[in-house]
């Protein structure tokens, strides 16, 4: 017998909230250098991460650039063109890998994006898996009531860090800086045709890979990094594919019918091998890590970004899902997908 309601109480049956990404942005570092240069400044061969990494330019921040100014400029370009302002946000979640500074990311973007008092800051970890961990918060925020809109943003400066003579250049040339931004609201009230639906998330850790990948920052030395390439490589492909197998199975949208695979990039070439691996194009995956190089937790965005863009040049009923697939230092993953919001 079903338990009959407490005297005086509602049954309430709530409805799930369709959470959409209605805008989006990208931004890198305004400095755009050949791989071959970054190859002189790192000692290495020159032609190296063009041959074997597949990496042809990398994007590094000006002198005037940090993670804030591209944060910020491009949190402004995706509210640009909404009718949702600064003003309007309910939360500003934020991720980086390479900021540490003091306020938080978040925090900074707050004030510089002028939102209200009550527009609540939060920053999230997880490396080049924090695009995801932030969508899945927002989501979560907006599907329980709390709020109506929602501002993810990434923003990542490797150039600064990652230097030559504090890491070898077969780890710390591999990295570019930039920035992406997500605007999500809820389904009711929004223009269906000009934005996409989040689907459910999937995250988990696989430990036994967490020795792959180790940095730490140390005051005597600066950027200690322990990084076992061919075990990464291998772990990292393997995962994916099993990421993007779970995503398959739990949205029951075949990935010969996806349009777009926004994922970790650690270069090109393991994108071609993943590719591969998973029996798809390697066109349906945006060659940011080629143009830009690896950007952390703003591949993902950057990726991401580029997909809905050029979903939204196709009429309505030609776009098809898109699929997300990441890994952060752990060995964490997470999956997720987005369907077109008509």
């Amino acid at each position: 017998m079903r338990d009959r309601p407490a005297e005086g109480r509602e049954s309430i049956s709530r409805e799930p909230v369709h959470v959409l990404v209605v805008s989006s942005g990208f931004v890198s570092g305004s400095r755009s250098l050949p791989s071959e240069e970054v190859d002189r400044a790192f000692g290495m061969p020159v032609g190296k991460l063009r041959n074997r990494a597949g990496i042809e330019s990398l994007a590094y921040a000006s002198e005037g650039e940090t993670e804030l100014t591209l944060g910020a400029k491009v949190a402004q370009e995706a509210l640009r063109g909404t009718s949702c302002g600064a003003q309007d946000l309910d939360w500003i979640i934020a991720t980086s890998e390479t900021h540490h500074d003091y306020p938080s990311l978040a925090a900074q973007l707050h004030s510089r994006l002028l939102a209200r008092e009550s527009c609540g800051a939060l920053d999230l970890g997880g490396g080049c898996l924090g695009l995801l961990n932030a969508l899945a918060v927002a989501q979560s925020l907006i599907g329980s009531g709390a709020a109506r809109a929602v501002a993810v943003i990434t923003a990542d400066l490797h150039s600064r860090a990652l230097t030559p003579g504090r890491v070898a250049g077969e780890f710390g040339g591999l990295f570019g800086d930039g920035a992406s931004a997500f605007l999500l609201r809820p389904g009711d009230g929004v223009k269906a045709a000009s934005s996409y639906r989040l689907g459910e998330f999937l995250f988990g850790c696989a430990g036994q890979y967490a020795a792959a990948i180790q940095v730490v920052y140390r005051k005597d030395i600066g950027v200690h990094v322990q990084f076992d390439g061919e075990a990464l490589s291998r772990a990292a492909i393997t995962r994916l594919e099993k990421v993007i197998t779970a995503v398959e199975l739990r949205s029951g949208i075949p990935r010969a019918s996806v349009g777009a695979f926004a994922t970790h990039q650690p270069n090109p070439r393991l994108l071609t091998l993943l590719a591969k691996q998973c029996g798809v194009s390697p066109d349906v995956f945006p060659p940011i890590s080629r143009i830009y190089g690896n950007l952390g937790s703003s591949t993902c965005g950057a990726a991401l970004h580029a997909a809905l863009q050029k979903a939204f040049q196709l009429e309505p009923a030609e776009r098809k899902p898109i699929f997300l697939a990441s890994l952060g230092p752990g060995l964490l993953f997470g999956g997720g997908w987005l369907t077109p919001g008509f």
